[in-house]
């Protein structure tokens, strides 16, 4: 299978256990990656981090999980939804970690 910016989509479908079939994960992945590249530093280490990838992967679980929820903010069958809050937040965190500032995280 292909690498689609920082990650592999093998590895993706081994730990996405309910990624989409392809080219949708592909194409998941690939939109992931410019969102990621865009808020990343412009400066990406050489090698790229294993966060980063884990990064997209985020992001393209969170993509997905948006399209499938619609307009609501849960999926699953009665009574076993599970929330779709951003894991942009956590995505954002691998790429840039927060830093201390003046004793205050």
């Amino acid at each position: 299978m292909p690498t689609v910016g920082w990650v592999d989509t093998e590895d993706v479908i081994e730990r996405w256990l309910d990624a989409p079939e392809e080219p949708e994960l592909s194409e998941l992945l690939e939109i992931a990656h410019d969102v990621c590249s865009a808020y990343a530093p412009a400066a990406v280490p050489s090698p790229v981090p294993a966060r980063y990838g884990k990064a997209q992967m985020l992001q393209a679980q969170h993509i997905y999980a948006r399209a499938k929820s619609g307009n609501g903010d849960s999926i699953g069958p009665d009574g076993f939804q599970v929330s779709t809050y951003a894991l942009v937040l956590e995505a954002r965190n691998l790429l840039r970690p927060p830093t201390r500032r003046g004793g205050i995280f």
